[in-house]
């Protein structure tokens, strides 16, 4: 098939580079300015053009009459993390449409950062869907096919984000197959109008500030769901009367419930040989296998690091604003 490329991240340079190597011509290449966290730049796309001797652009809207000319008779589209929803106009270019990659188990999880919030939302499954794209409806349209991948309690977004890329290029191929021998296949239909479906919005980084008072299950869920690629969760302490912020890479849960007292944040147990800190959430304990502070990259074992169970994650506001109004008197 003669395809455009449509969006941005590794996961869709990874796809051009499967449907190439499968017989499948490179026409045209569309891309965005990339988002922090994406390895791919906008010139690795621009080499990736050049190596199948496709139409080259960078842009923010598809509107583009040059952009539409170059689409106009090509069979199809393949769309991965485009920066707004696709117009009918740049749809009816292709002889079939555009298909687009979703991470979210269709027709429920529709809109942003939904392996995020299925890990939040203790979801049992991710669901990477291949679809076709509807003018001015987010995720909705014929779906192709679907991949599931299950989740533990032990699941990140870092696993999560490593068999997407892994399935996704394999997917879009196993589309194009199914295409190939029958233009019409579906396997069902995403609508707006289906009782079970939802939209997910976005998630910033300030969205990974954790709340000691919550039940340990949803902070540890937190943490999976925003570790790397992502910022991550974080939370504050006190340190020699000034105040450090901490990021949470890796937690188990040790119990949902304890009838030990302490404050929700407080460290209960350094433990040298595990290297495991354990902290009182709302509810009950959650260990806390890997940190770091914001000021380095290296990651440490809170266990091994810390000594004392006087200390505490989490900071009031209204102390920390009463050290520095302190500090400027002084």
């Amino acid at each position: 098939m003669k395809i455009a490329i449509i969006g941005r991240s590794q996961i869709l340079y990874e796809t051009a580079l499967k449907l190439g190597e499968n017989g499948h011509q490179i026409c045209v290449i569309i891309t965005a300015k990339a988002a922090p966290e994406y390895s791919r730049k906008e010139e690795d796309f621009k080499k990736l053009a050049q190596k199948y001797n496709a139409q080259f652009f960078v842009t923010t809207t598809l509107k583009e009459k040059s952009i539409q000319n170059a689409c106009k008779g090509l069979d199809i589209g393949i769309s991965i993390n485009w920066i707004s929803i696709i117009r009918q106009e740049i749809i009816n270019s292709f002889h079939l449409g555009i298909l687009n990659a979703h991470h979210g188990d269709l027709p429920r999880y529709r809109g942003n950062a939904c392996s995020n919030w299925a890990l939040i939302n203790n979801e049992k499954q991710v669901t990477n869907t291949i679809h076709f794209v509807e003018s001015d409806k987010l995720d909705c349209g014929r779906i192709i096919c679907q991949e599931h991948y299950p989740v533990n309690k032990e699941t990140t977004i870092t696993d999560i984000y490593q068999w997407t890329e892994q399935i996704t290029p394999l997917l879009f191929l196993n589309a194009l197959d199914e295409l190939q021998k029958n233009c019409s296949h579906m396997l069902k239909y995403a609508s707006l109008e289906d009782p079970s479906a939802f939209r997910c919005y976005p998630r910033r980084p300030e969205d990974g500030f954790i709340e000691w008072t919550w039940s340990v299950k949803k902070i540890h869920n937190l943490i999976r769901a925003v570790c790397h690629p992502f910022s991550g969760a974080y939370t504050f302490h006190w340190c020699n009367n000034d105040v450090k912020k901490l990021f949470i890479l890796k937690s188990r849960i040790v119990n949902l419930t304890t009838q030990d007292l302490a404050i929700p944040g407080h460290v209960l147990k350094n433990d040298k040989e595990t290297g495991e800190s354990l902290i009182k959430c709302g509810d009950g304990v959650l260990a806390l296998l890997q940190c770091r502070y914001e000021e380095s990259s290296e990651a440490f074992s809170p266990g091994k690091k810390w000594r004392s169970i006087r200390m505490r994650l989490g900071v009031r506001v209204e102390d920390w604003l009463w050290t520095i109004t302190k500090q400027r008197k002084n």
